[in-house]
């Protein structure tokens, strides 16, 4: 790369001498070309016309559009300068100039020859045009036209091609810088992993939860089973309350004629006492009689013997019915409290058996609605085994679907990755075509500055895919800040006015640690450390930044 410090414009006019001996320009060829100018100055529009004509039916052809204005600009300067028939730096920068603005308009080198050519060939016929007696005066004229042409062609064909370099090369440059530009594989790639993650513990939140759910549901259906058997239990005691109920309500009416009768029994008994009062009496009676009669044979004596034998059988008779009738009347008394006490009891037992039956009847009625409640449970478990069913479908649809975007997620990091690999295989093959131009254009300090600014934004982008396992550099062959070509260029001969620029000194702090960072990203990965390679690319990321910004700063001030 030929670069614009103070050897290289030597050696630059160096060449352009070398070219000059060998196209056999002297001061001679230059003075007769002088000679020729003022026969030549007068068809200066002739000359404009003729090179318009000719990009007029390019551009018909070609649909390339040439202002007149643009080209008039151009074919006068041209002209003037080859009357001026001068070889030094302003006429050299004139000429080059010119090839610049030929690039700048689109128009390919192989028709500005042709145009060259018709030009000269016009002008030398402008000569061939005069007297005959000056004809032999313009035969040298035209060949030192012909010659200086050609030296000219030479000189604007080589800035028009540098030119068209320097603006592939821009064109290269921002298509890199647009390259460069593309960070956030990085970030799609962490997502990616994030997204994979977050997927995968969805899938086993969604299977914990399906277990769950089945779970539930087994639940739910024994649930549902088992109060299908309450409800057949339940009806059962209740058929078994209800036919107890009957029982109950039979022995009430099974008592109450026990009490009936015992109540009749009752006035039986007290009939009966009435008439053991009745054989008391007469007892009482018969043994008065006795007695009266025993006293009647005692007064009889002997005739009354007999009968106070009667007399004393009967008082004894009589002495023991009254015996038998107080054990009756205490037997009948005795029966008589036991049938009142009975009946009291049998009373009493009638009130707590209607007083059971009503109670029974209310929890006959409880049943009714356990039984009520258990078959709204039943309904209720039912349909939870019906939704948890549904919810299992839902919940296996869901791990299926997050399953899919978990595969998704793993080919969409492959592509990011495959994507990566490509956009920096582009990279290098641009910057290794960019790198064919720098051995054949001569750089100004400008067109340095672009080219830094390109290295550095390509050297970040190299760290940046390491970083992402995508590119292999050595620590050991991290150049230093003045090893690299902005380096060579800063420390080399430069003109002092650059050199004393305040922003050209404020470079070199930055661009040292945009090394040193690099060094150090590119060390920490090759150890493994791959979280302090990270922290030194975003050092090395803003100490490049600001190279970047100082470079388009000079650039503008240069």
């Amino acid at each position: 790369m030929q670069t614009e410090t103070i050897p290289n414009k030597q050696e630059h006019h160096k060449n352009v001498n070398l070219h000059r001996k060998l196209m056999g320009i002297t001061e001679e060829t230059l003075d007769l070309v002088r000679q020729a100018a003022p026969i030549l100055s007068s068809h200066k529009q002739e000359c404009i016309s003729v090179v318009y004509n000719y990009f007029e039916s390019i551009s018909n052809q070609n649909k390339q559009s040439i202002s007149q204005q643009q080209l008039e600009t151009i074919v006068e300067t041209y002209v003037e300068e080859l009357l001026k028939a001068t070889v030094d730096d302003n006429s050299i920068r004139s000429r080059m100039e010119i090839g610049k603005q030929l690039s700048q308009l689109h128009i390919p080198v192989e028709q500005y020859i042709a145009v060259h050519h018709l030009l000269t060939h016009h002008i030398i016929s402008l000569l061939l045009e005069q007297p005959r007696r000056k004809q032999k005066q313009t035969i040298p004229l035209s060949l030192a036209i012909q010659k200086l042409t050609a030296f000219d062609q030479q000189l604007i064909v080589q800035a028009h091609i540098e030119e068209t370099f320097k603006s592939f090369l821009g064109q290269i440059s921002e298509l890199l810088h647009g390259v460069t530009t593309l960070d956030s594989t990085e970030q799609l790639i962490n997502q990616m992993e994030s997204i994979v993650e977050e997927s995968h513990n969805v899938t086993s939140a969604t299977e914990e939860v399906s277990a769950s759910v089945n779970e539930v549901a087994e639940h739910a259906t024994k649930v549902a089973e088992e109060t299908d058997e309450a409800v057949v239990s339940v009806n059962k005691s209740k058929q078994v309350i209800h036919g107890a109920l009957e029982d109950m309500n039979q022995m009430g009416e099974v008592y109450k004629e026990v009490a009936t009768q015992i109540r009749s029994l009752n006035e039986e008994i007290k009939q009966t006492h009435s008439f053991v009062n009745v054989i008391e009496d007469i007892t009482e009676q018969t043994n008065l009689l006795a007695l009266n009669a025993s006293i009647e044979a005692a007064r009889a004596g002997e005739h009354g013997k007999g009968f106070s034998v009667v007399a004393q059988e009967v008082r004894k008779l009589a002495e023991h019915t009254k015996e038998q009738t107080i054990q009756i009347k205490q037997n009948m008394e005795s029966l008589q409290q036991v049938a009142s006490d009975v009946t009291t009891e049998m009373d009493n037992t009638e009130t707590r058996m209607q007083l059971t039956v009503s109670e029974s009847q209310v929890g006959e009625q409880e049943l009714e609605r356990i039984i009520a409640a258990i078959q709204a449970i039943n309904g209720s478990t039912s349909q939870i085994a019906a939704m948890t069913e549904e919810q299992t479908s839902a919940v296996t649809e869901i791990a299926d679907r997050n399953a899919a975007m978990f595969d998704m997620g793993n080919a969409t990091q492959d592509v990011a990755k495959e994507t990566a690999k490509i956009i920096l295989e582009l990279s290098k093959q641009m910057d290794a075509y960019r790198l064919t131009f720098f051995d054949s254009i001569r750089f100004h300090a400008k067109d340095i500055l672009k080219a830094a600014k390109t290295d550095h934004l390509l050297w970040k982008w190299r760290v940046y895919n390491m970083l992402l396992d995508l590119e292999e550099i050595d620590s050991n062959q991290v150049a230093s800040h003045q090893a690299c070509r902005l380096g060579e260029w800063y420390y080399g001969n430069l003109p002092s006015y650059l050199k004393e620029n305040s922003i050209f000194q404020q470079l070199e702090e930055p661009h040292r640690q945009v090394h040193h960072y690099a060094k150090l990203a590119v060390q920490s990965y090759e150890q493994g450390e791959r979280t302090e390679a990270k922290s030194y690319f975003k050092q090395l990321a803003t100490a490049s930044d600001e190279v970047l910004r100082l470079l388009t700063l000079l650039e503008q001030a240069i």
